[in-house]
């Protein structure tokens, strides 16, 4: 069993393709080329974290269908468009607006959104966001998982791990960096 990670996958949404330059000549092929994307490297054991938009002004009945479609057992964190329609209804594992797990010993911290801070992030914590469309660069502990970043496929920890490795350092201050209160007299 193997644990993956996605966001923005946006199926049913025609209007993504030109948006993100996505390489599919109509929303039938595109759903279709992520759902083969997928499915070429999700197992049916698996674990899939859905970082947020799974659809996007797709039916119902092609929202469920398409979810039927892909392998794994499936999480959705929450994104801008999943708050009406058909996601929320999907029998996903579980449901968050932000979450953290622990994956091969590292804190994840999952939202939709990126972070500018989250919850132990001195301590090697790492978050994982979509939302951006990889429009919004990432740092050595916070990174877009988004379909339009990782070649339209879920990606694992490892393969995270080795884009995380190419991106600039946070820059932490200790608490010696804490300024002393000033006196200010009248």
């Amino acid at each position: 069993m193997t644990t993956f990670f996605t966001a923005d996958t946006h199926f049913g949404h025609a209007n993504v393709i030109g948006m993100c330059h996505r390489p599919y000549a109509n929303i039938t092929e595109h759903d279709m080329g992520l759902v083969e994307a997928w499915n070429a490297v999700v197992g049916p054991d698996d674990t899939v974290w859905h970082l947020g938009d799974f659809a996007y002004r797709a039916s119902p009945k092609w929202t469920r269908r398409l979810f039927e479609m892909l392998n794994g057992s499936k999480h959705l964190v929450l994104g801008n468009h999943d708050f009406k329609g058909e996601t929320r209804r999907l029998p996903w594992a579980s449901q968050h607006q932000l979450t953290e797990i622990v994956e091969d010993g590292q804190t994840l911290v999952l939202c939709h959104y990126s972070l500018r801070v989250w919850r132990n992030m001195r301590r090697g914590a790492v978050q994982l966001y979509g939302h951006s469309h990889g429009r919004l660069p990432g740092t050595a502990q916070s990174i877009d998982v988004g379909v339009d970043v990782m070649g339209y496929a879920p990606v694992t920890w490892p393969q995270i791990k080795q884009r995380l490795e190419l991106q600039p350092k946070l820059d932490f201050r200790d608490d010696s960096d804490v300024v002393e209160a000033i006196e200010i007299k009248p």
